[in-house]
């Protein structure tokens, strides 16, 4: 899974109140407002894929939150932390830090939050292979949400991508399909995950060309948000299936723009695995990627002169 919903509140008490007989309005004090605004600084940065840029700020706020006692304040960070740690492939510390903000939701009855890190946590398992473990974590979140009225889209799309990893396709497109047909476009991550996630599901039945459609969806949408990240796995994606499809100079097209869009946010463990592919091309096609290596190297050497994480 290439990402997840992170939901900002911003209403933690109030933020500004009126002074009596006046017409101006008073600030809250420092300590209490300065723990979201690192939380806003680290969501700015999360949503263009620069993840491990987005971490201390979110440890910031965790820390600025726990000094107050703004125990929404310290759940929230510690959500986000375990998304970060998930997504750079700390699973076991991810689930941790959901298991604590799940806690500090819970004595707080603020189910919102809870139904949120539990399809997460969710989210971490399936991406670790923990299958039986996240279908039952999906339950307890289902069960939440039911019982007060809460909706939360990302857990039905979540349970999707555990059916299309458990291989039971017919289940995975069902929901999948519905997930999409409620899906507000103008919500590119959401319309973006659902595409991916439909493409993945594509590639995985052998339609290759209805993969390219839903992958090219799911770009267009990142592209409007500026996920990066996003981006460069959507054009992945779509070269991957191309190269499925024996399509050798489309899909070096794609990795190419892939590619470069990994070295500039510093991702060289995609950068490598995409390389991998291009030099298989090169040598079948005699398509030249000199260029693309060039910029590849100085980029992720540092010598860029404009990085989309800074």
């Amino acid at each position: 899974m290439k990402r997840f919903f992170i939901i900002l509140i911003l209403l933690l008490d109030v933020f500004l109140f009126a002074c009596a007989g006046g017409n101006s309005a008073k600030k809250m004090p420092e300590h209490i407002t300065a723990g979201m605004r690192e939380i806003t600084k680290g969501i700015a940065i999360y949503n263009k894929g620069c993840y491990r840029g987005s971490l201390e700020y979110f440890f910031r706020a965790h820390e600025l939150f726990a000094a107050s006692d703004q125990l929404s304040g310290v759940a929230m960070s510690l959500n986000n932390i375990g998304n970060v740690d998930r997504i750079i492939g700390n699973m076991e510390s991810a689930i941790l830090f959901f298991d604590e903000a799940f806690a500090i939701y819970t004595d707080i009855d603020d189910n919102k939050g809870a139904v949120q890190v539990l399809s997460n946590k969710a989210a971490a398992m399936i991406d670790g292979g923990m299958l039986e473990e996240a279908t039952n974590v999906l339950d307890s979140a289902e069960n939440i949400a039911q019982k007060n009225r809460i909706l939360f889209g990302p857990l039905l799309n979540n349970r999707g991508i555990l059916f299309l990893k458990k291989k039971e396709y017919r289940s995975a497109e069902e929901i999948l399909q519905k997930v999409l047909a409620n899906a507000d476009p103008k919500n590119f991550s959401e319309f973006a995950t659902v595409n991916f996630a439909l493409g993945n599901l594509m590639i995985e039945t052998q339609r290759y060309e209805k993969a390219v459609d839903f992958f090219r969806s799911a770009l267009t949408a990142d592209r409007l948000s500026g996920f990066y990240k996003g981006i460069a796995d959507d054009l992945a994606a779509v070269g991957s299936a191309y190269l499925l499809q024996k399509k050798d100079e489309l899909a070096m097209n794609f990795y190419k723009r892939s590619i470069k869009i990994y070295a500039l946010i510093g991702d060289q463990k995609k950068v490598h695995n995409i390389m991998e592919k291009l030099e298989k091309i090169s040598e079948k096609t005699g398509l030249s990627i000199s260029v693309t290596k060039h910029f590849v190297i100085r980029w992720l050497e540092g010598e860029a002169f404009e990085s989309p994480c800074k």
